[in-house]
């Protein structure tokens, strides 16, 4: 008796089994570690950041929408580098989340600018059995960034997803007279089967398919951070307004506040106008320069015309302390 139940047990439970692998569903939850997750979406929010001049309060929201959207995405993209059309359909879906959400944050100006960048508007692409972010094929320096971490880096979970709105959270938050109005969706769209080409090739199949992956490379983009032309004059006006913040929860890059005001407070050529240091050092050199000529004409390390700001330029950053 007891080994009839056995194997009736095991009898059900291969059956069972044998309907989950027929009826495989895509998985939603994120295949990537925290760390990796949050290092993803600030790298793209600072270069949207950079390119598309935000504010600080959609810094922060375009930050929690990239999260939100890398988080659902990493969950199937393995899948998507095989070609299976349901994979991609999800992939796709949550992309149109994201690109929805990011609507209701950015205004007409930066939306149309938004769309007109691959590597913002439609991000992740395969290659070989490998997938990966556009954006660092513009930017390969993935240690550089242009601004502080937002300030909600360190916790943010996911609170503001689709998953728990069914509209937009971001719906209400910025003024709907200036927003685009045209669709971005990329489902259903006259473009879609042009887009999944560009984003993942030809290879598609059903999962009853033998698996394969595409063989398809889209890194035909030039590196901007190796050119000092795009790395050094700031594309955003409002860079001192979201460096500057004083907030306990956000990452800076190590310096104190004074040191980060003065660093942070660029024109819109990159050039630095923080110059207190300068100027302090330079008055008090000038002082000690007046009171030794009277006493020695030997100057001992008082050029004030030779010294250089630690703060300096953009353009002599380091990536050291910027995390």
């Amino acid at each position: 008796m007891k080994k009839t139940i056995f194997v009736s047990a095991l009898m059900l439970m291969t059956l069972l089994g044998g309907c989950v692998t027929t009826t495989t569903s895509v998985s939603a939850s994120s295949s990537m570690s925290t760390n990796k997750l949050r290092d993803h979406a600030r790298f793209i929010t600072d270069r949207m950041a950079y390119e598309l001049d935000l504010s600080p309060m959609q810094y922060g929201d375009c930050y929690e929408i990239n999260y939100d959207f890398i988080y659902y995405a990493s969950g199937v993209m393995e899948d998507v580098a095989h070609g299976y059309y349901d994979a991609i359909n999800t992939y796709y879906r949550y992309l149109d989340y994201r690109n929805e959400d990011l609507r209701y944050v950015l205004n007409t100006a930066q939306y149309i600018k938004f769309l007109s960048r691959e590597y913002f508007y439609r991000p992740i692409y395969t290659s070989g059995s490998s997938w990966n972010f556009r954006i660092y094929t513009i930017y390969s320096n993935r240690s550089f960034y242009y601004y502080d971490a937002p300030v909600m880096y360190k916790t943010y979970r996911g609170g503001h997803s689709r998953h728990y709105y069914t509209n937009s959270f971001y719906t209400n938050r910025y003024d709907s007279k200036n927003r685009y109005t045209g669709n971005p969706r990329i489902t259903g769209s006259s473009t879609f089967n042009d887009s999944r080409r560009n984003d993942f090739g030809t290879n598609l199949r059903n999962r009853d398919q033998k698996p394969d992956y595409n063989n398809y490379n889209n890194r035909n983009s030039s590196n901007r951070t190796a050119d000092p032309r795009y790395r050094d004059n700031s594309g955003n006006t409002r860079s001192p307004e979201i460096n500057n913040r004083t907030t306990s929860s956000g990452e800076h890059r190590g310096q104190s506040q004074t040191t980060s005001q003065s660093r942070n407070q660029y024109n819109n050529n990159g050039s630095s106008q923080g110059r207190g240091r300068s100027q302090t050092n330079s008055q008090t050199n000038s002082q000690t320069r007046s009171q030794t000529q009277s006493q020695t004409n030997t100057q001992t390390g008082t050029r004030s015309g030779n010294q250089t700001p630690t703060t300096g330029t953009r353009g002599t950053r380091t990536t050291s302390g910027r995390r």
